[in-house]
């Protein structure tokens, strides 16, 4: 009689098998990614086709017009060599059971670069096996996936981060982290944690994110900070390090407004500018201030006009009464 085995090895599972014999003992390898370290320079052999079936990108610089498909050659200076060793072992097998052994630092950098380098294989997964981790993530971690998120522009993942952060927001908020995000981010942050501090606190939050960034209202300085204010702020908004702490919202390093992040998308036009903060200012529901809380916040503020301030102020007072007369007519029942 025929005995055939219970379990066959799949075609797919050969395949794979096979890829990775050949990244291993780099037979008929026919190119070599360059990576420039302090050690001098790192040589990975690799195989045009391999890569060429991993994303257009590749398959044009291997395979077209360039002098990296004629050389054999291609060197990069945008990826650390052992992210990239990392990259170039997924490629042979895409076995998806090794990124499981990887931590937080190294998905997202291998993540980000197969993005770059439109390799979406490499993309889906890291994002994948981050979010399956992200409820054991610290702030400092959410808050960096949060960004990742809006840099590879994938809503799904922007909702579930954001999900969590509002799940794990805990008050007093204390990363500093936020004041690198680029405009778009931080503007969709403040969305995320509307209710969950007091609209002041987040007012303050913002106000000190534009400072920091570089970005002054009305009647701020077109220039550096002013020696005598505070942290991220000027001589606009008389308040000391001191009085910034106690709202217990991070501040900036000093001087760091002059010198924004490198690596952000930062505001140019005069226009675009006024325009983000009128988005932002937007978002705040100063109804919800009591008149103390406004009078020392967006009071001081040159982010608001004088027309603003005063139909704010208008609309603080109108609650004010209504909420008194509610307690009049209950108190002479």
């Amino acid at each position: 009689s025929n005995c055939r085995p219970n379990t066959r090895t799949t075609p797919h599972r050969r395949l794979s098998a096979s890829l990775v014999e050949i990244g291993k003992s780099f037979r008929h390898a026919d190119c070599s990614f360059l990576i420039e370290t302090s050690f001098g320079i790192r040589r990975f052999r690799c195989h045009k086709l391999i890569f060429s079936c991993a994303s257009e990108v590749f398959d044009r610089m291997l395979y077209g017009d360039y002098s990296e498909a004629s050389s054999g050659e291609v060197r990069l200076d945008d990826v650390d060599p052992d992210i990239f060793e990392r990259f170039r072992d997924y490629l042979y097998g895409y076995e998806y059971h090794k990124l499981q052994n990887y931590d937080f630092e190294t998905l997202m950098k291998l993540c980000e670069f197969g993005n770059k380098y439109l390799v979406q294989s490499i993309e889906e997964d890291c994002v994948h096996e981050l979010l399956s981790r992200k409820d054991t993530y610290g702030m400092t971690e959410l808050l960096q996936l949060f960004q990742c998120a809006h840099r590879l522009n994938k809503q799904q993942m922007i909702e579930q981060v954001g999900w969590v952060l509002r799940c794990n927001f805990t008050s007093p908020l204390t990363q500093s982290g936020v004041y690198e995000f680029n405009p778009e981010v931080f503007k969709s942050y403040l969305e995320v944690i509307a209710g969950k501090m007091p609209e002041s606190d987040r007012f303050c939050l913002l106000e000190m994110y534009l400072k920091h960034n570089g970005i002054y209202g009305i009647d701020g300085p077109a220039g550096e900070v002013s020696a005598e204010a505070s942290p991220g702020g000027n001589s606009d908004v008389e308040q000391s390090a001191g009085d910034l702490a106690s709202t217990n919202l991070p501040i900036p390093a000093a001087g760091a407004a002059a010198a924004p992040p490198a690596g952000s998308v930062y505001l140019t036009k005069e226009e675009e500018k006024s325009n983000y903060i009128a988005d932002l200012v937007g978002l705040i529901n100063f109804a919800r201030f009591t008149p103390l809380e406004f009078h020392d916040g967006p009071g001081q503020s040159s982010f608001l006009s004088l027309a603003q301030k005063y139909e704010y102020m208008y609309k603080i007072a109108r609650n004010g009464v209504a909420e008194y007369d509610l307690k009049v007519g209950l108190d002479t029942e």
